[in-house]
């Protein structure tokens, strides 16, 4: 044997030329040995395939309903950069910027684009699947024109870039891998819809599934919030319309754009702090994104809403404006109008980055025209930056950010009659919808008080700038016991700027981060708003870490232990309050492992919600009733908070009749709620409700916790006049006998004390005349504490629990002239962690009405 074998390697033997044959370098055997490692990795293939599929079939991985959601985002972003790449170079010829600024620049540019084609889709009712697909498959087409190149620039430039060395390697490369281990991180926080936020439920994401449903761009009239701007749910309809994914798969769609945008502002950070240092070259910039991990908590996650997709525009429109600002060059006039339009497409706070914006470039504007006057005078010669191209340059800038941002407030023209409805209604008196209150409800029910500014005139302004040095170390609210989480880098290098060389650039930026910061406290301070520009002070950290360390050894000494502080204490905060969410996303990767093969083991999210959807007819209009994570039920919603909507107004109804009558005025075919759950605004509203559901309704169904009610076909008799409730330890109103109409006390707008409302017939003391007084009333409001007050009152026989909340009970009256009605089923109570509306809000369940909800998208 050993013998024949030395035979068949001897160099002499066939085999043995044949191997010398297929390593020659000649091209025959380099195509022999290409054809023959592919045949072997392709037999491996199918037989490693073979016995996999054995185990768990290849047609049931989850990697093919998460394969459609990345190349739908890849195609997004790839049609955005590349159109974004021609506009940028051809159409404004600004071709001299570093590659990955360009490409912000770019992304910029082509989202624009992109929503713009999704509004022309609206107004023309393309928002359908081949629409989805020919949109940004041109636009991709479009962009081949710069892409490749743009891509053989960034690695020319990434090849450029010097690796560090010695200990720096180290360093370089442990950041680096932190950071792909957060990003990955937080893709899994991000990945089920379990995820999507309780503003994104209500009407981020809902706004999309309801124009990709109807085709087209529809008004909004049941919710004031749905009429703010809304670029984010533009791109979500864009995903709800695409082809070929289950509804499921259309809400995770919307988290993965949100995730793509979320990458953009990392690389803002990375761009606008290679900008910072003056072009150097410095690997890893953009792991500091992860040394500010607030991110990670509930309220600033990524979720559905908006709030990420203005932090994008942040980097882009402080990178705008200082290079704008260095010439006034035209070319950077229409490229700062264009990022400050598309922020203002996404949400109105952007007058953060507005204020960011403008204090780069009027201190500039008046500091080049004062030196330029001056210069002019001794030398009596022109000045070369003249008033007229600072005024020109200033209203090119003004002309693109209001021309970009137009959609918006056309839209809002023609379904309001008012730009920039819910607000100004005492300006545009024309205003739809609108009643007699509207515009106070806006004014001073609407906002969420604890968030508003605090102080008046100076003292405010005080406060504004202490919140400068403090947001990072004092929450204003929180949902982890006010443990601070926003990262503290940015504050605490802040004196590095009297030391550092190169400080202009860096304190040019901490200077807009204060004008943002400024008027993020003179408007709303809600923490999660600052993740709209948060990318300014991140990026300004990382170069303040940069020419620290560049300081020397000793300066180390100090920066070191400063940083690693940092990373160890905020090492757990993606776990504060993640661990649902990423709970949920590792649930959804084992159910292949797991045999949960089938769509709906898979995909259990909002059964009840989808079953309401099959169980009402595609023209139904609902009205949910103090109820709003309505994402899957996809059919037109009517909200009845009295303070965030104008179409539904219980103040003037006085019984069932005029009620059934005002919600058929409207449309109402169906109502939905969540029975003694999130009590309506006023006891009115919960008496009347509670009135026309029970005493004339038929058709009821039960969908878990929430109840589907279809309107009655025939009205109720006219209402007896006056519809009189007894109201006992009732919250807010005085032991008495009142007509309904007079309880119609919003909680945010409480009369003075004193000016309350005043019984018709106040409770007496004596039993006979309290007897009489319980006989007059067709409801009661009880009170939670009314027993223990001494108010004891026998209802049993004459009156009906219709709905328990938790501070009162509706009684109903049994019909007089007819036996007792069935009782209602005895509601759950009112446990909102169990319920079917996740609330975000603190665990005081008082705050229960809207204090725990974004008043502005």
């Amino acid at each position: 044997m050993l013998a024949h074998l030395r035979v068949a390697l001897n160099s002499d033997s066939p085999l043995a030329r044949f191997c010398a044959a297929l390593t020659s370098s000649s091209p025959r055997p380099r195509l022999l040995r290409n054809v023959f490692a592919a045949i072997a990795c392709l037999t491996g293939l199918a037989g490693y395939a073979r016995v996999v599929h054995a185990h768990i079939p290849i047609q049931h991985w989850l990697l093919w309903r998460l394969a459609p959601l990345w190349g739908y985002s890849l195609l997004f972003l790839l049609s955005s950069l590349g159109v974004g790449l021609v506009l940028l170079r051809r159409g404004l010829r600004v071709a001299h910027l570093p590659p990955v600024e360009e490409g912000l620049f770019g992304m910029t540019l082509g989202t624009i684009a992109f929503v713009f084609g999704m509004y022309f889709a609206g107004v023309v009712g393309w928002i359908r699947p081949w629409y989805g697909l020919v949109m940004p498959a041109a636009l991709f087409a479009g962009g081949l024109l710069e892409l490749p190149r743009w891509l053989s620039r960034l690695k020319h430039d990434l090849d450029a870039s010097t690796t560090p060395k010695g200990t720096m390697r180290w360093l370089w490369l442990t950041a680096t891998g932190v950071g792909a281990v957060c990003l990955v991180l937080l893709y899994l926080l991000s990945l089920t819809p379990d995820s999507i936020s309780f503003d994104a439920t209500w009407y981020h994401l809902p706004i999309g599934q309801d124009y990709a449903r109807a085709g087209r761009i529809v008004p909004f009239y049941g919710d004031v919030n749905h009429s703010f701007p809304h670029l984010a749910s533009m791109l979500y309809a864009w995903g709800f319309s695409v082809p070929g994914m289950l509804v499921e798969q259309r809400w995770m769609m919307a988290l993965h754009l949100e995730f793509v945008f979320v990458l953009g502002k990392v690389v803002g950070v990375a761009a606008l702090a290679r900008y910072l240092l003056h072009g150097e070259r410095i690997p890893g910039l953009w792991v500091a994104f992860f040394l500010f991990p607030s991110l990670f908590v509930q309220d600033q996650n990524p979720g559905g809403s908006a709030d990420h997709f203005l932090g994008f525009f942040a980097a882009p429109v402080l990178l705008a404006s200082m290079r704008f600002a260095e010439r006034f060059d035209r070319r950077y006039a229409v490229l700062l109008g264009a990022s400050l339009g598309g922020a203002m497409l996404v949400k109105y706070q952007a007058v953060y980055h507005l204020a960011m914006a403008a204090a780069v470039v009027v201190p500039r504007a008046a500091l080049l025209l004062a030196r330029e006057a001056y210069r002019a005078v001794k030398k009596r010669r022109r000045p070369l930056l003249s008033a007229r191209r600072v005024l020109v340059a200033g209203l090119i800038v003004s002309g693109v950010a209001l021309g970009t941002a137009a959609p918006h407030f056309i839209k809002n023209v023609i379904y309001h009659n008012n730009p920039v409805f819910p607000m100004a209604q005492r300006v545009f008196t024309r205003s739809y919808p609108q009643h007699a209150r509207s515009a106070e409800f806006m004014e001073k029910a609407y906002p969420n008080e604890p968030y508003l500014p605090k102080g008046k005139g100076l003292e405010r302004q005080l406060i504004a700038v202490g919140n400068f040095f403090t947001f990072s170390f004092a929450p204003h609210y929180s949902f982890t016991r006010y443990v601070p989480s926003m990262g503290s880098l940015f504050t605490l290098l802040l004196p590095m700027l009297l030391i550092i060389r190169g400080r202009r650039r860096p304190a040019l930026a901490t200077w807009a981060t204060f004008a943002g910061i400024w008027m993020w406290s003179n408007t709303y301070t809600a923490d999660r708003y600052l993740q709209g520009l948060l990318a300014v002070p991140i990026a300004v950290t990382a170069a303040l870490l940069v020419r620290t360390w560049q300081l020397g050894s000793i300066a180390r000494l100090g920066l070191v232990p400063l940083v690693a502080f940092q990373i160890v204490w905020s090492g757990d905060v993606p776990f504060y309050s993640g661990p649902r969410r990423l709970e949920s996303a590792l649930s959804m990767i084992r159910s292949t492992f797991d045999k949960r093969w089938s769509d709906a083991q898979r995909f259990k999210f909002r059964e009840n919600h989808r079953a309401i959807t099959r169980a009402t007819p595609p023209d139904a209009r609902i009205l949910a009733r103090n109820y709003r994570t309505t994402l899957g039920i996809e059919r037109e919603i009517i909200f009845d908070i009295q303070a965030w909507q104008s179409l539904i107004f219980y103040e003037p109804l006085r019984g069932p009749r005029e009620l059934y009558d005002h919600y058929r005025s409207v449309g109402i075919t169906h109502i939905l709620y969540p029975p003694g759950q999130r009590p309506p605004d006023t006891l009115q509203a919960a008496v009347l409700f509670n009135e026309l559901v029970h005493r004339y309704a038929t058709e009821k169904r039960r969908f878990g916790d929430l109840q589907l009610v279809t309107m009655p076909k025939a009205p109720p008799p006219p209402d007896e006049l006056p519809y009189q409730v007894l109201a006992l330890g009732a919250p807010g109103y005085t032991d008495g006998l009142y007509p309904v109409e007079a309880l119609h006390i919003i909680p945010k707008l409480r009369p003075p004390k004193g000016q309350e409302p005043k019984p018709a017939r106040a409770w007496p003391s004596d039993a006979n005349a309290q007897a009489a007084l319980l006989d007059a009333a067709q409801a009661v409001v009880l009170g939670k504490n009314a027993a223990r007050s001494g108010r004891n009152v026998k209802l049993d026989g004459a009156f009906f629990a219709a709905e328990r909340f938790k501070n009162y009970t509706v009684y109903l009256r049994q019909q007089r002239d007819a036996a007792r009605p069935e009782p209602p089923p005895e509601p759950p109570a009112a446990d909102t962690s169990s319920g079917p509306e996740p609330t975000t809000g603190p665990a005081d369940p008082s705050q229960e009405d809207d204090d725990q909800e974004d008043p502005d998208g």
